[in-house]
């Protein structure tokens, strides 16, 4: 229980919350465990559960017209997943796939809605969140559709650095909406030009004007 609560303390909806309202989150959900590559929720599934990520990792994604896995988002962090669908009350519109083996708080949304956001301080800060979730979505959907391969790789290893040796490259290949094949050859081209170096097994960027010159005009 006192884990349950210090992870929800990490949160920036809930780490206000008092030990009263604590207690009421925490009647009104449970915890489920998902293996590694386990469906939480297919696009469709009707929202009447909100899911907060305790541990592990989740994929947002969907199919592109091709048939072809494009991954919306990575979630890392403790966060809740896809709560707009919750306040709007649709279905989910996209599907969430465990990376790993992971661990989540299963919400009763309509208990959560008529307790929380009839509260106007928390309605402000659950809008809040999810404006800056959208705002990053955005920016990961023009990233797809303005940039070309080049470019979109070169943005991601600029703003991601890290997790670019973190994640395997047939993940990242998904994230960026190319092949595997693609990515490789990229990468390939960006060490010949000293755009990336390795250092010590890992890529690192080698000349931070020469990445940024494939995305900013």
């Amino acid at each position: 229980m006192s884990n349950i609560i210090e992870k929800l303390k990490q949160t920036t909806i809930f780490e206000k919350l008092d030990n009263k309202q604590i207690d009421y989150l925490i009647s009104i959900s449970y915890i489920k465990t998902f293996k590694k590559d386990n469906i939480i929720f297919y696009k469709g599934d009707s929202s009447n559960y909100m899911y907060l990520l305790l541990d592990g990792s989740v994929n947002i994604y969907k199919h592109n017209i091709r048939g072809n896995e494009v991954i919306l988002k990575r979630v890392d962090d403790i966060s809740l997943i896809a709560e707009l669908a919750n306040l709007e009350e649709l279905p989910y519109p996209s599907n969430c796939i465990t990376k790993e083996d992971s661990k989540v708080l299963v919400i009763d949304y309509k208990k959560f809605k008529d307790y929380f956001l009839s509260n106007p301080d928390f309605l402000f800060l659950f809008v809040k969140s999810l404006t800056q979730k959208l705002i990053k979505l955005e920016q990961i959907l023009s990233r797809h559709i303005a940039l070309n391969a080049n470019a979109k790789v070169a943005k991601y290893i600029y703003e991601n650095e890290e997790k670019f040796n973190e994640y395997s490259k047939v993940n990242i290949a998904k994230i960026l909406n190319i092949t595997p094949e693609t990515l490789s050859r990229i990468i390939k081209r960006f060490k010949n030009e000293g755009v990336l170096v390795v250092n010590n097994g890992n890529l690192s960027i080698g000349s931070f004007i020469k990445i940024r010159e494939y995305f900013i005009d």
